[in-house]
């Protein structure tokens, strides 16, 4: 059953439930003081919800469509219209019928029975009101019997709570492992480590055909995130399993804080969306054929940013888990020891959480800079010098007794009566903690290497401002400027002065303010004492709450103002003596005329919210302002109380802490102050939770802190259940306790005839409300966002390896920073066919930027205007009951007027503008406002992108909805019609401007009808003549939503460097870029000059746009690029650095754009001196050549024929020489013959006469 519109079903029945158990305020409302209800009794038919007897008989509570509309449901007779009369319940059912049981809440039984007991007669109506959606934005809404689950919850109907809230008890569960721990069960790591490992390039280097750079060294990230989820009452092993086979994958946006200081690191809204990859646990699997499981994605790092914010949500497949919200900060101040264990740096670690540190000890305020504190601590442990802190804004937390040295001093000018361990005073900023023990003031400086680039940790703590008397921390909630401040109030010798210290990139230093004179002198008083301290950092002055102390007019309080910048003190405020008296009315805006009581005003303390400009004094009262003057009394806070301490949303909302530890309620922009705890609401919720069994709620709680996250107020309780203490945090249920008074209050029983009849009043105005034609949030909110899926694994179970979630690693670490550009189209073919390498496929199209996200049906969460931007949506409300009437006009004409009104309230109405056009639906009885936010262009100068940006705040009222108007949602219920949106005026971050080098080059050759490019052509450095009129263009490129547009503003051109090649370029000082660049300058020394008569203030430089005349080039006389000397035989080149900005000149933007580019220009002129020489020269060699070539035509013929006579007379010396050598060597030959003829001769006789002789002897 839904009956959304009428009222809350939770808070309907509840108050019927309570109703029944009262009438006009007493008890019993009917003898026997107990009244049998069942939801089952009778068949249900749209109409009314049956309360009936165990018999079957009863009533019905009747919630018909005329009341309905009215806001007014009715309990009626379920066979007949009349009233319900008061009735005795009969005596309890006979042996075998269905037991009672426990008593409930209020008196009131329970009786459970089946539908076979059910008699036949009569009926039972279950209302259902026309088909209405609550305010705020769409929510998924389940189909399910809302109003008997908030019946049967009253009723002890466990079996349906279970139906109804098996939506809320799947929680996801993260934790931090390192690649080490991956798969193994228990293992959960600390975020310590900061540097990437090389861990992940060996496995790189396994995918031989992976779309990767070879040359890389691949990187990872330290850690990985692990992701479960578990249901109440089932195995967490058996959910993951059914959710991998449903196909249910976990889907991680991490989105990392910007730093504090913007002057060292880019400032960018930056995020990473990422799918969770299934991986096995380690161990067997006996009898399982699908192991126990878990998801992992890469943890990334961002150079700058040590807050992160990890949302884990389902991918729309399996069984659904609700999106949730975790804190991954990186804890600088652990560090490893022997054995790889984690050891704090800050003090020893303690494992018992003694009763005493927690019991009966009061609690204290979470002070930290808001979203750039990793680390927040908490002091106020008594007798201790211990704190609790924590990397999870106490999702788990430590308990550690600080190594500080604890030395008290006291002397004369630092009176202190009793000295504790204590830690009174604790503040955590982005790398530094601050914490006060009596007098003394310490800091710890964290190791950030992702912050200051180095180890600039802390070996011990410090102890500063070490001569002085402290007597409190002051915090400041907001950074500025690239700084963290803190402020430390003296007493003693230096009563009267702040000490403000500041934080930069890890430095601490203090000033002692004022600095000429102290407070008292500067007010001209005799005694007085500094209470309370706060920074308006926009303003770059202190408020400071002085404590004046008259012998004659006794004790009374003054706002005093300190101007850091002109030193100036001023009395803002006086504060009243006594309480005003304002009986009979909601406020009380104070004018110094009204009356007042006896009840003097105690003032404790301030509080300053930058985006509405809105000032709180507290104390025994609260006092509210918007412009810092004039104040508002809020007399729904009591002044018999007192208020510790504020906890402030900075989102519209605040919360209340009195000194007998009550928690009061504002919803900033009305005047009601709701108490939340001790309450009626609360008594029913809690009654509830632990009809629930709830571990968040036990009889003895002591509550330690209360502060805000994400909009939402928690609790860090200490509960004591069974003799066993813990401590926990957990949600306060802000709307569903305001929901539960407010039925508790708007009820209405009324006798009519002879029976009592109970209503009950909806004071909401509206039934529906919805946000409508909402931009594309990304221009707005400035949000990058990557999106990165993981490596496909060929393996038919779809589970990863270590080496898959490797490769996962490096390829999110490179997208991240090395922005590598991949080519894919041949891998996929290879993945395709079940080829790849190392059963891994890298797929490049699932790594990208997303510049096209969609508005959820909500107001973003922050919204920057440029100069002139506006931003504009429309509100869909459906009126309850008659919405319009009509207002008679001159002559016969009508006006028709909707009753529902909508209010915005802007915190500075001088730079932001309004527009609310409204549009009547009558068919529908509905109304349409188009709403539109325009910046004023005047409250903002110039800066660069993201700096230095001004704070302002838009709030959206529904008339009459505050703490009235309530949604459901399947996060529970949720406050609507006051809609609170923090602005930032200035130049957005992610915008910058480039040289538009295509249209520039089109343009050019265009105007000019030609264009040459230098002889050596480079493709990134196109060249342009030095005759040619240069026209120069440029671009807006907006990072975040990847859209690129001409510059249509002014700018101011200068040459700030330059050479004749790459390699000689230099910086040219003040003076030259003047004399370089003015059209004043005499010196002859001008690079340039345009046609354009436009120049600045001074009028020291020219300013161009984009529909100037052009650049001429001159490189007069005494200029650098005057005189060139060539390098080749090509004319000279020049090499020009070029500064464009916009500051002080242009009117269309409050971006602050610098942009220095080379710009190359060849075919420059010679000087004449250089071109007369090289002319003589070249004239002298050509005369040369000339008569060289002359002497050489004449004397040829001569030379020719002396050439012939010398060749002649060498032939004939040549031939002569010749005879004579041939007549010798035959003389020579012919002697030669005959002598060797002669020897030869000799030779034959002798031969022959032995041979004779050898003859004669053989007869012998």
């Amino acid at each position: 059953m839904d009956i959304r519109g009428c009222q809350s079903s939770a808070a309907i029945n509840d108050a019927a439930k309570r109703t029944l158990g009262r009438q006009d305020g007493t008890k019993p409302p009917v003898p026997g003081g107990a009244v049998l209800l069942s939801a089952g009794c009778q068949e249900e038919t749209p109409g009314s919800l049956t309360l009936c007897n165990g018999k079957g008989s009863g009533v019905k509570l009747s919630m018909e469509k005329p009341d309905c509309e009215e806001g007014r449901p009715r309990i009626t007779n379920g066979n007949s219209s009349k009233a319900l009369r008061a009735y005795t319940p009969p005596p309890a059912p006979p042996a075998g019928r269905a037991t009672r049981p426990p008593r409930a809440p209020g008196g009131i039984r329970v009786a459970m029975e089946t539908r076979a007991e059910r008699p036949r007669g009569g009926s039972s109506r279950v209302a259902r009101c026309p088909a209405m959606f609550l305010a705020g934005p769409a929510w998924p809404r389940l189909r399910v019997l809302r109003a008997l689950w908030a019946l049967l919850a009253v009723l002890w109907a466990p079996w349906r709570l279970l139906a109804m809230h098996e939506i809320h008890t799947c929680n996801w569960q993260v934790v931090l492992n390192q690649f080490t721990t991956v798969g193994k069960e228990g293992e959960s790591d600390r975020f310590s480590d900061q540097e990437p490992l090389d861990t992940v390039d060996s496995m790189f280097s396994q995918l031989v055909d992976a779309p990767i750079n070879r040359d890389e060294k691949y990187l990872g990230f330290p850690y990985y995130l692990k992701i479960n989820y578990t249901c109440k009452g089932k195995s967490s092993e058996a959910l993951v399993r059914k959710g991998h086979l449903t196909g249910l994958k976990p889907v991680v946006l991490v989105t990392f804080q910007s730093p504090v200081n913007f002057h060292h690191w880019k400032i960018e809204q930056l995020q990473i969306q990422m799918e969770a990859a299934p991986f096995p646990n380690k161990g067997g699997c006996a009898t399982e054929e699908v192991c126990a499981m878990s998801w992992y994605t890469p943890m990334p790092v961002k150079n700058g940013s040590v807050l992160m914010r990890v949302d884990v949500s389902s991918n729309g497949l399996g069984p659904f888990v609700p999106k949730q919200r975790f804190q991954v900060n990186i804890n600088g101040f652990l560090q490893r020891q022997q054995g790889d264990t984690p050891q704090f740096t800050v003090g020893n670690e303690l494992f018992h959480l003694i009763p005493r540190y927690f019991v009966n000890v009061p609690s204290r305020p979470l002070w930290y800079t808001v979203d750039q504190s990793p680390v927040l601590i908490l002091g106020g442990i008594p007798e201790e010098k211990s704190i609790l802190l924590t990397d999870t804004s106490f999702k788990d937390f430590f308990l550690v007794e600080l190594s500080i040295d604890s030395c008290w001093v006291g002397s004369f000018y630092c009176p202190h009566p009793n000295f504790t361990a204590t830690i009174y005073d604790a503040i955590a900023t982005e790398s530094i903690l601050f914490i006060r023990q009596n007098q003394l003031v310490y800091y710890f400086t964290g190791t950030y290497i992702t912050l200051h680039e180095s180890n600039r940790g802390s070996g011990s703590w410090v102890r500063v401002l070490a001569k002085e008397c402290i007597k409190k921390l002051c915090p400041v909630h907001f950074h500025s400027n690239g700084s963290e401040y803190i402020m430390a109030l003296t007493t003693g010798k230096n009563e009267g002065y702040v000490h403000f210290g500041t934080i930069t990139d890890g430095r601490v230093s203090f000033e002692l303010l004022p600095r000429k004179q102290s407070v008292c002198q500067g007010i001209q008083v005799v005694n007085c004492s500094i209470t309370w301290a706060i920074y308006m950092e926009d303003h770059h002055r202190l408020l400071l709450l002085v404590e004046i102390e008259d012998p004659a007019a006794g004790k009374r309080f003054q706002v005093v103002s300190y101007d850091l910048v002109s030193d100036y003190l001023a009395i803002l405020y006086t504060i009243p003596e006594f309480i005003p008296d304002a009986r009979g009315l909601e406020f009380l805006m104070i004018l110094g005329t009204e009356s007042y009581t006896n009840f003097p005003m105690v003032p404790k303390g301030m509080s300053y919210n930058p985006y509405n400009h809105m000032l709180f004094i507290w104390g025994n009262f609260l006092l509210q302002s918007y412009d810092n003057e004039n104040f508002i009394y809020l007399l729904d806070f009591p002044k018999e109380l007192s208020i510790k301490y504020l906890v402030n949303s900075f989102r519209g909302e605040m919360a209340i802490v009195t000194e007998t530890e009550e928690i009061w309620y504002l919803l900033e922009g009305s005047h009601r102050v709701y108490k939340l705890f001790p309450s009626e609401g609360w008594e029913v919720y809690v009654s509830l939770q632990r009809m629930h069994q709830s571990s968040l709620h036990a009889p003895n709680e002591t509550m330690v802190t209360l502060f805000y996250e994400d909009s939402k107020l928690y609790q860090l309780v200490y509960l004591i259940n069974d003799q066993q203490g813990r401590l926990v945090k957990r949600l306060v249920p802000v709307e569903q306790l305001l929901m539960y008074q407010q039925l508790g209050n708007r009820y209405i029983l009324e006798r009519q005839g002879g029976h009592l009849t109970l209503s009950f009043s909806n004071l909401c105005p509206f039934t529906v409300m919805r946000l409508r034609d909402l931009p594309n949030p990304q221009i707005y909110t400035r949000q990058e966002r990557y999106r990165a899926r993981p490596p496909r694994v060929l393996e038919a179970s779809g589970f990863h390896t270590r080496n898959s979630l490797a490769v996962y690693q490096g390829l999110v670490y490179y997208l991240l920073w090395l922005h590598s550009k991949y080519y894919k189209h041949y891998y996929f073919y290879l993945a395709s066919n079940w080829q790849s390498a190392g059963n891994v496929h890298i797929d490049m199209a699932s790594y990208e930027k997303i510049y096209d996200l969609k508005a959820e049906h909500e107001l973003p969460e922050r919204i920057f205007l440029d100069k002139g931007a506006s931003y504009r949506f429309s509100i869909f409300l459906s009126v309850r009951g008659h919405s319009f009437k009509s207002e008679a006009q001159s002559g016969f004409s009508f006006y028709l007027r909707s009753r529902l009104d909508l209010g915005l309230v802007l915190a500075h109405p001088h730079c932001i503008e309004a527009v609310v056009w409204q549009e009547l639906l009558i068919n529908r009885n509905s109304v349409l406002f188009w709403v539109t936010l325009s910046d004023k262009k005047a409250c903002f100068d110039q800066g660069i992108s993201g700096h230095h940006l001004m704070k302002t705040s838009m709030l959206i009222k529904v008339v009459g909805s505050a703490g009235h108007c309530f949604q459901n949602t399947y996060q529970g219920p949720r406050m609507q019609g006051n809609l609170m949106v923090p602005m930032f005026i200035g130049c957005p971050p992610g915008k910058r401007l480039a040289f538009d080098i295509t249209y520039t080059l089109q343009y050019n050759r265009q105007q000019n009808k030609h264009y040459f490019d230098c002889v050596h052509v480079d493709r990134e450095m196109p060249c342009f003549l030095f005759r040619d009129i240069f026209y120069p263009f440029f671009l807006i490129q907006d990072l975040v939503t990847g859209d690129s547009g001409s510059f249509q503003g002014s700018y101011v051109l200068k040459v700030v460097g330059g050479g004749p090649t790459l390699d000689t370029i230099k910086e040219y000082s003040e003076e030259d870029i003047y004399r370089y660049n003015s059209p004043l300058d005499k010196t002859d020394s001008l690079i340039w000059t345009t046609r354009n008569a436009t120049t600045t203030e001074d009028p020291a430089f020219n300013i161009l746009s984009h529909q100037s005349l052009g650049i001429e080039w001159l490189c007069l006389e005494n200029s650098p690029c005057h005189d060139t000397i060539p390098h080749s035989i090509f004319a000279p080149e020049f090499f020009f650095k070029v500064l464009v900005s916009n500051r002080g000149v242009d009117k269309s933007t409050y971006c602050d754009y610098q942009l220095t580019f080379l710009l190359h220009i060849h075919g420059l002129p010679l000087s004449a001196t250089r071109a007369l020489f090289i002319l003589v020269v070249s004239a002298s060699i050509f005369l040369g050549l000339v008569v060289l070539y002359l002497i050489f035509c004449l004397l040829l013929p001569v030379m020719m024929k002396a050439c012939n006579i010398l060749r002649w007379k060498i032939n004939n010396l040549i031939a002569s020489e010749s005879y004579y050598s041939s007549t010798s060597s035959s003389m020579i030959f012919s002697s030669a013959s005959r002598t060797r003829s002669r020897i030869g001769s000799r030779i034959s006789s002798r031969i022959i006469s032995k041979m004779a002789e050898e003859k004669t002897a053989k007869p012998e």
